[in-house]
């Protein structure tokens, strides 16, 4: 089959924009109209054998919804997945989360529907999101995504930290615990492997907890049941020092902590600022490190399939941009 011809007028144009947020655990979708304002959604659990087919299908599926019978298509379509993400070529590699170690996943997408596909990390996408929504170009933002696996984004003066190769923000895989379990990036103790999901899951199953889905764990905590407040207690105090490491490491002066485990509410959030709270206490540095520091729970469980859509409006504006330079070059000949 052919695909359909890539549209090249669409930053010239309004209309409807979709945004994926593909996770270990779910893949979101939203689609958005070009003031915000939700026209259809969709979330279904990720099945990584399957990954490129539950992509499209997901999408096929909400745009399908959207329009019944008619032809329109989306201006763009964004994409945040974990993993080394190379935008430029909208190729996924080393999700190891997702058994993904290479995926043109943003040329296929982009050939299935005829329309720009713009890939990016999901946690950056997200705190691209999130520094729009406050509206301070030049401010400073650490996001910190804790679902089934963990990575932090960076908006340093307004601009997204991509490092040299692009993997700036992994801090999942830095060792929390060098005597910890055995992590799926091929380490040991990383902080992934301590406070993620799955963490939170072993750690459940071990002392014997009735359930070991990470909502029931903190929902038990909530309910004062001690195994399940060691265990909240134990991933707080991991999490409370990934805040303060971003905090010193990179001067940012708010740190905003969503993902998946988020919406487990004040029995995730209260063990980080307790946390934070002892080193305060203890270090003089800490506190004067965290005096001025925003530390902030993400409750909007679209943030990420919002963060995906604001990756492909920043990539239709830079299409637009780049082909205004073009017209507007100069031929000497």
């Amino acid at each position: 089959m052919t695909a359909p011809a890539l549209r090249t007028d669409a930053a010239n144009r309004r209309g409807p924009i979709l945004g994926l947020d593909v996770g270990g655990t779910k893949i979101a979708g939203l689609l958005v109209d070009e003031r915000d304002r939700a026209l259809g959604e969709l979330t279904v659990p990720t099945d990584e054998r399957e990954l490129v087919e539950q992509v499209v299908d997901a999408a096929r599926r909400i745009l399908g919804d959207w329009r019944g019978s008619g032809t329109q298509q989306p201006l763009a379509i964004g994409i945040g997945v974990p993993g080394h993400v190379d935008g430029g070529n909208g190729t996924l590699r080393l999700a190891v989360n997702l058994e993904a170690r290479e995926l043109p996943l943003g040329q296929i997408v982009q050939d299935a529907f005829g329309v720009p596909c713009y890939l990016e990390h999901d946690a950056r996408a997200a705190a691209l999101w999130l520094h729009q929504q406050y509206g301070r170009p030049e401010a400073s933002l650490g996001y910190l995504s804790v679902g089934t696996g963990i990575s932090a984004a960076l908006v340093i003066g307004g601009r997204l930290l991509r490092g040299a190769i692009g993997l700036a923000g992994e801090i999942g895989h830095v060792v929390a615990d060098p005597n910890g379990p055995p992590c799926v990036c091929g380490m040991r103790g990383c902080l992934e492997a301590v406070a993620a999901g799955p963490a939170v899951a072993r750690m459940a199953a071990e002392l014997g907890l009735p359930s070991a889905q990470p909502s029931d764990v903190f929902r038990a905590a909530q309910g004062g049941d001690a195994r399940a407040c060691r265990i909240a207690e134990a991933v707080g105090a991991h999490l409370g020092r990934a805040v303060r490491a971003l905090i010193l490491s990179f001067g940012v002066d708010r740190v905003v902590i969503g993902g998946g485990m988020a919406r487990a509410g004040a029995a995730l959030f209260d063990p980080i600022l307790a946390e934070l709270d002892r080193e305060r206490a203890s270090s003089p540095l800490a506190r004067h490190a965290l005096a001025g520091a925003r530390i902030e729970l993400l409750g909007d469980p679209q943030a990420g399939a919002r963060g995906a859509v604001s990756v492909a409006r920043a990539g239709l504006e830079r299409a637009g941009l780049q082909r205004a330079g073009r017209e507007g070059e100069v031929n000497d000949d």
